[in-house]
């Protein structure tokens, strides 16, 4: 039987680091740190795709029931996308200070949807059973 911790520790790596770069984001977005901003926000996403990586390893490793996949794959499919608009008004910001409301909304909107996936992610995790 392969060991169950060892073939999640990986995405939990992954999704504290995501968390983390999230966080700085937000941070050096919302105190104007331009410089430092311009290196976390890329950094974050990145992360972002590396830990949808990992989930898609992790899923081959467990079962989970359908209803539960069911509610968290749209919010998770959210979560990602939504990160489009966030990057697109990010780039225009750069160059017209106009932008950073349509950045800032890009943004709480795609949190809100990170938040839901990540806690419906968490639930299904929670639901779910070794494959063995």
């Amino acid at each position: 039987m392969p060991c169950v911790m060892s073939s999640t520790l990986p995405f939990w790596i992954g999704l504290a680091a995501t968390v983390a770069l999230l966080v700085a984001t937000l941070v050096t977005g919302l105190r104007r740190q331009r410089r430092l901003h311009l290196v976390t926000g890329p950094l974050t996403v990145g992360a972002l795709v590396w830990t949808i990586v990992l989930t898609e390893r992790l899923l081959a490793n467990y079962t989970f029931p359908e209803s539960a996949k069911a509610i968290h794959l749209p919010c998770a499919k959210a979560g990602g996308l939504l990160v489009l608009p966030v990057v697109a008004t990010g780039v225009w910001l750069l160059f017209a200070p106009a932008a950073r409301r349509w950045h800032r909304a890009a943004v709480w909107l795609w949190l809100a949807s990170v938040l839901l996936a990540t806690g419906t992610g968490i639930w299904m995790f929670l639901q779910g059973t070794p494959r063995g």
